[in-house]
């Protein structure tokens, strides 16, 4: 029996419980703040993971360094690094070659209350609700092909590792260690966040981090005293500009103000006001170009009377696109061609728990995922026949890189 046809006819009469489990998944909120629904669908994944064979457990993370303690009201807005729990980590033996590492999260972007207002729902080939893309359909498209392999016993590599994070929308400040150091010991990386731009897979990330600008004037009634007063808001107001414009797409830099603050009270010329600044580069280097820009618009005195205080920090290091991913890419492309399944591969400037593995000098491939889109968004969605799809297109490439000699060891 030729086995492409085969494992497809298994993943379409399954699609019945891959939607079962998505529903499951989506429905039970998980933000990092909300640690109890990680807890479920840590659980939930588990149940998959096992019945694919692996052994799996739950395994604590240390705390964030205390020089990125400042990072926590900005990574995790109401809530605390403290709670989170822990992250899984399974293995399952294989017959084949090297040892692989795949890669996805527990937690979503959508915070308490999300649920209220963008539920769970199909539309057409369309399932929409909080977190679907970003990754739970990524966790059904992950659980279904490793079953299917499993099921029917096809080669996979001498080891596969799978680590789910709790923490990447906080970013990844606790769970970082834990990928860094499962990549040391893997020849590759999969991650199974969505598929991008109607399907293409991620061959490098963006080396990314956040900025807190902190401006201080000084504070004088605005009536009686508007005069002795010096505006910490309209000091900041002057540094935006500046800021948005070191974005420069051409260099792939995005830097983008995105919160604002000030002021104590609407009477009082306000003495303090701080921006939230997310940064975006394509690797180390233009990063520590961008930094040094944004601390000479910091210093600058653009309102006299006025001091300025920036905090930056690069919380994921750039995933490069070396020879080792092209060679994946091949095995991908390779694969997709006996599912019927077409993608391009880009280099993205966002990043993910994959920039761990980066880090650690694996080649990685991120992506895949169903197709979806509306990211962060109450249109969040995933297409429905990708699910099948990309399910087929993972088994293949694990399939694949069993019988690689480009990796193993």
């Amino acid at each position: 029996m030729n086995t492409v046809p085969e494992m497809r006819a298994a993943l379409e009469a399954r699609l019945p419980e891959m939607l079962e489990l998505l529903e499951t998944l989506v429905r039970t909120p998980s933000h990092a703040v909300q640690p109890e629904g990680v807890e479920r669908v840590r659980a939930a994944v588990a149940v998959e993971l096992m019945d694919a064979g692996f052994s799996v457990e739950a395994v604590g993370l240390p705390m964030p360094a205390e020089e990125d303690a400042w990072l926590e009201e900005l990574m995790l807005p109401g809530g605390r690094y403290g709670p989170i729990g822990p992250a899984l980590l399974a293995r399952r033996p294989g017959s084949g070659r090297g040892r692989g590492l795949l890669v996805g999260d527990l937690d979503t972007s959508y915070g308490p209350g999300a649920y209220a207002r963008f539920p769970y729902r199909i539309e057409g080939n369309r399932a929409l609700g909080p977190g679907i893309a970003d990754m739970k359909g990524g966790l059904v498209v992950l659980t279904a092909a490793l079953r299917l392999l499993h099921d029917l016993d096809l080669a996979t590599p001498a080891e596969t590792s799978v680590v789910l994070c709790p923490d990447e929308q906080a970013g990844s400040l606790r769970s970082r260690s834990l990928v860094r150091d499962e990549a040391r010991g893997a020849d590759w990386c999969l991650c199974v966040e969505c598929a991008r731009n109607g399907g293409s897979l991620m061959g490098a990330r963006g080396h990314i981090g956040v900025a807190r600008l902190d401006v201080h004037g000084k504070e004088t009634h605005a009536g009686s005293n508007h005069a002795g007063g010096v505006s910490a808001v309209e000091a900041l107001a002057r540094k935006i500009p500046r800021i948005n414009a070191v974005t420069d797409p051409g260099r792939g830099v995005f830097v983008t103000v995105a919160q604002v603050g000030g002021g104590r009270r609407r009477s009082v010329v306000p003495g303090d006001a701080h921006a939230i600044i997310d940064v975006r580069t394509p690797d180390a280097a233009t990063w520590t170009s961008v930094e040094a820009e944004m601390a000479a618009i910091a210093a600058a005195e653009d309102l006299p009377g006025t001091t300025s205080r920036l905090r930056i920090r690069a919380h994921r290091p750039g995933v490069g696109w070396t020879a080792g991913t092209d060679r994946l890419i091949d095995i991908a492309r390779d694969a997709g061609e006996e599912a019927d399944v077409h993608f391009d591969v880009i280099r993205s400037p966002a990043a993910g728990s994959s920039a761990f593995a980066g880090e650690a000098g694996v080649p990685v491939l991120d992506g895949m995922g169903p197709i979806g889109g509306d990211l962060m968004t109450d249109h969040e969605y995933i297409e429905i026949p990708s699910l099948i799809d990309r399910s087929l297109l993972l088994a293949l490439v694990l399939h694949h890189l069993a019988t690689d000699e480009s990796f193993s060891r």
